[in-house]
């Protein structure tokens, strides 16, 4: 049986992924790819739910009953903004760039959630933090000396805003796991709001 790799995402537009790649340009400056390992401007979204591996047979499930799910909603604008951390400025594993609290995104969240745990996925324990990755520290980041470099320069990093993004779609993508990293491609593209229309 073939699975595939795959997650529930909204994608950003290209010229805000190439917007916040330019504008966080002296983070990867001044962090290496020895202690950050920095993802590529294309692969810029926000994730909904990560699904593992799955068969066809359930994609296809997934898909009529996101369709139906999210067509009740309507599309809406968020806001996205500054830069973060997971777990903590302390010892730094990922680091981010954030969305403003949403609460259309919010239930978005809850839909991928509930339409996933359909077709067997568990939904996440963890509280929903909206945001996109930026890069995720090596295992050479994990030294003390990295660790305080990869602090001090969040800590010295301006305010970002870069801008609002309109959402109006949801969508499956595929990672593909290649020696120069993951590949995301979308397979599906399920519309916000086409129960209005």
């Amino acid at each position: 049986m073939r699975l595939i790799r795959s997650f529930i995402a909204v994608p950003l537009p290209v010229s805000l992924q190439q917007q916040i790649y330019r504008e966080t340009n002296s983070l990867r400056n001044q962090l290496n790819r020895e202690i950050i390992r920095w993802v590529p401007s294309e692969n810029f979204h926000i994730t909904l739910k990560f699904l593992g591996d799955i068969s066809i047979k359930k994609l296809d499930m997934l898909e009529e009953i996101l369709t139906k799910e999210i067509s009740e909603i309507s599309p809406f604008e968020i806001k996205v903004e500054n830069l973060g951390v997971f777990p903590q400025l302390s010892r730094p594993s990922v680091i981010w760039v954030g969305v403003e609290k949403n609460s259309n995104l919010s239930t978005l969240y809850e839909c991928a959630q509930a339409t996933a745990s359909q077709i067997g996925s568990v939904p996440e324990k963890r509280r929903f933090s909206a945001h996109l990755t930026l890069g995720r520290v090596t295992r050479k980041g994990y030294n003390s000396k990295a660790k305080s470099k990869i602090r001090k320069t969040l800590e010295e990093s301006p305010a970002y805003n870069f801008g609002k993004v309109l959402v109006d779609s949801v969508h499956i993508f595929q990672s593909e796991l290649t020696p120069n990293g993951a590949k995301y491609h979308s397979i599906f593209k399920a519309k916000l709001g086409d129960f209005f229309e």
